[in-house]
């Protein structure tokens, strides 16, 4: 919205064959009226994890009053996700990818940086955002939170295994030549629980119609339109 009332200038930086996007790429794309770089740590459609430190590094090296934010609502509680480690100003996790109720989500700001208000009125969350919290939610983040700590090192085995397990069916039972696995090669550099594979000559809608009685399945995010 801001874009179209001229108000703010965005520049999308493209991904590799891999989905992955690099660090030097992006630095380049700063120039003199950037002020905040943003990426997702993780995609949710192939998995790809970004190299958010070297983003980080890369964008503070070149335009060092620039904020960097990263946006991990799909890596937490599925890869480590240490803000100290990854150098950003901001980071953004949503509640209900690692098991909280839809509707809570939580935003990292780096200490010492001061952000202006969200709302004006009340000075709850720290001045940012005035209004009543809901203390059920808040409590249910975090107590999803330590869940997701405490699991963390059986789950993303077990997700390993069944994500692998279910792409070596596919690519040895199907045709040679028929598949592609998206996202990068190794596959330490996608979430764990994700798989993403391309069919040859085969549409997606058309798949989805033969396995709609035996699967639940989408041809895309369920955050998109007509996925």
């Amino acid at each position: 919205a801001l874009c179209a009332a001229g108000r703010l200038e965005a520049t999308y930086v493209p991904v590799d064959e891999e989905g992955l996007v690099s660090a030097e790429a992006v630095a380049a794309a700063t120039t003199e009226q950037t002020f905040l770089v943003s990426v997702m740590h993780s995609n949710n459609e192939v998995g790809s994890v970004q190299p958010v430190r070297q983003i980080a590094d890369a964008v503070r090296a070149l335009r060092p009053s620039v904020l960097v934010h990263t946006d991990a609502a799909q890596s937490i509680g599925k890869v480590d996700v240490d803000t100290r480690a990854l150098g950003v100003d901001l980071l953004t996790l949503v509640g209900h990818k690692f098991g909280a109720p839809k509707g809570i989500a939580a935003l990292y700001i780096r200490s010492g940086l001061a952000l202006p208000r969200m709302i004006h009125g009340g000075g709850q969350e720290s001045g940012r955002r005035a209004g009543t919290e809901c203390t059920p939610m808040v409590v249910a983040l975090g107590t999803a939170a330590a869940i997701a700590r405490a699991e963390a090192a059986p789950l993303r085995k077990h997700m390993r295994r069944t994500r692998d397990a279910l792409e070596s069916a596919l690519v040895e039972r199907l045709p040679a030549g028929s598949t592609r696995v998206n996202g990068p090669a190794d596959a330490s550099r996608r979430l764990p629980n994700t798989l993403s594979i391309g069919l040859r000559d085969v549409r997606a809608a058309e798949l989805l119609e033969t396995l709609s009685e035996r699967l639940a399945a989408s041809a895309g995010a369920a955050c998109h339109a007509n996925a």
